[in-house]
């Protein structure tokens, strides 16, 4: 069966949680430029705002907010020829970053097909365009230190994630490292200004932040050196940040510890991979403490609890690397946790999530699997029935939302089709498989390879 993989935590962003609006503070500097310029950058700043509401909103073409969103940008633009002031190179920037987001999102809300791959790669390399013309933009900021550092980290962040630089893994990487130091930049200028306020939470967050991604980065070019040393100096970020960190006045405990967690996750995730099994329990363990916690103070929030999940099955994956006796038992409980204590509380909270929906089927096929190798075929069965009707109820639902890559929606619909099969509904399975094919996703090799996917899978014999 293919994996749909590790919880991906999600980019640095230039602002989170209690944060003061860029473009605000820097338009506060423009007055100089005269009333005309500040009235056609708050007139312009109003057009974005309306140019996202039609985007979002259901029943309205897509391409009308889009042309909303052009028409704005290119008033944005004349605006910094003709003033140079730095609001409205913020504002171009912060729009430029925003449009570029809905192109994706556009791409990945459309229904899987034979050229889903392609569309999504025009969308990429139109949202790249847009990430590097926010960089440029932002780099010509002059009186806003701070807010020129945050601008130009997020678009260096932006542009790797839409792979601005291709399959060019290396200049991924770059981009991330460059992200780092414009991130330490602004949390260096705020600490030497004297004036911590509520400002160096987020610039430590935002540090701790752009290290993940950058450690993940390393680590897909086996630089393993290089990607521990960019976990330990975001696991040391986020330990001084929540000294900064004040529920009380009005701070997002919740998502800080929730991001905590899921960059332990991903180091748990790391440290499995490069065999370091005990040191891959001990975070997967502050993974889940942290997540907990974020889940406490994030009441009613599917996020945390569906990352609880994915750290109960990396748990489990590290205990089946195990070769104690009792290792398919501690393999069992952690998935046991991740299907009551995560997934089905997350979807008591919203039925219709699709994480929480994609991680019961999968929970539920790594716990067939355990029962099939312990030959006990009739509970292996009532399991993959479990995930079937889980995964069947996932390729049903919208996720407009939070639209994933169209290779992880292909993946769902891969295991959907494995648990399909499992099950005995081989018709389902393939036709499932039959339209994977027809995209390109996978390949009859593949196919034929795939134990999920044997014509005599449905048996569940002891042997299968």
């Amino acid at each position: 069966m293919g994996a749909r993989g590790g919880y991906v935590p999600p980019h640095a962003r230039a602002r989170r949680g209690k944060k003061t609006s860029a473009s605000a503070s820097a338009s506060a500097s423009a007055s100089g430029t005269g009333v005309g310029g500040a009235r056609a950058l708050d007139g312009l700043e109003k057009e974005m705002v309306a140019a996202a509401k039609k985007c979002k909103k259901r029943g309205v073409d897509v391409a009308e907010g889009f042309a909303a969103y052009e028409r704005a940008l290119e008033g944005l633009r004349a605006l910094v020829r003709a003033e140079g002031m730095d609001g409205a190179r913020v504002a171009l920037s912060e729009g430029l970053l925003e449009y570029a987001g809905e192109v994706v999102r556009r791409a990945r809300r459309e229904r899987l097909g034979e050229t889903s791959r392609e569309d999504e790669r025009r969308a990429l390399e139109r949202a790249s365009a847009l990430a590097k013309e926010a960089l440029e933009t932002f780099e010509g900021v002059e009186g806003e230190p701070v807010v020129r550092s945050n601008g130009m980290a997020t678009a260096l962040s932006q542009a790797a994630e839409y792979g601005a630089h291709g399959d060019d893994a290396r200049g991924k990487a770059t981009a991330l490292r460059r992200a780092v130091e414009a991130y330490d930049a602004a949390a260096t200028t705020i600490e030497g200004s004297g004036n911590v306020g509520e400002g160096l939470l987020p610039a430590l967050w935002n540090c701790a932040d752009a290290r993940l991604k950058a450690a993940e980065a390393a680590a897909e070019l086996d630089d393993v050196g290089a990607a521990a040393t960019l976990y330990d100096e975001a696991f040391n970020l986020y330990e001084r940040a929540c000294g900064y960190c004040d529920a009380s006045q009005g701070d997002d405990l919740g998502s800080f510890l929730y991001d905590w967690g899921c960059s332990l996750t991903s180091y748990a995730q790391f440290l499995l991979q490069t065999n370091e099994r005990a040191a891959a329990a001990t975070a997967a363990e502050r993974a889940v403490e942290k997540l907990r916690n974020a889940a406490r103070f994030s009441t009613g929030a599917v996020e945390p609890l569906n990352a609880l999940g994915d750290v109960y099955q990396t748990q489990a994956e590290i205990a089946l690397r195990e070769d104690e006796t009792d290792a398919e038992h501690h393999a069992e409980t952690a998935l046991r946790r991740a299907r009551e204590d995560a997934y089905e509380t997350a979807l008591r909270a919203d039925a219709a999530d699709l994480d929480a929906t994609v991680g019961v089927g999968e929970t539920m096929m790594s716990y067939a699997a355990i029962l099939r190798r312990r030959g006990d075929a009739e509970s292996a069965r009532a399991a993959y029935a479990d995930a079937w009707r889980a995964y069947e109820r996932a390729l049903s639902l919208d996720d407009a939302l939070r639209p994933a890559a169209c290779e992880e929606r292909f993946a769902i619909v891969y295991n959907a089709a494995c648990a399909a099969n499992r099950t005995g509904d081989v018709i389902r399975a393939r036709q499932l498989i039959h339209g994977l094919l027809l995209c390109g996703f996978t390949s009859r090799d593949v196919v034929d390879a795939d134990d999920d996917l044997r014509e005599d899978a449905s048996c569940v014999s002891v042997d299968a």
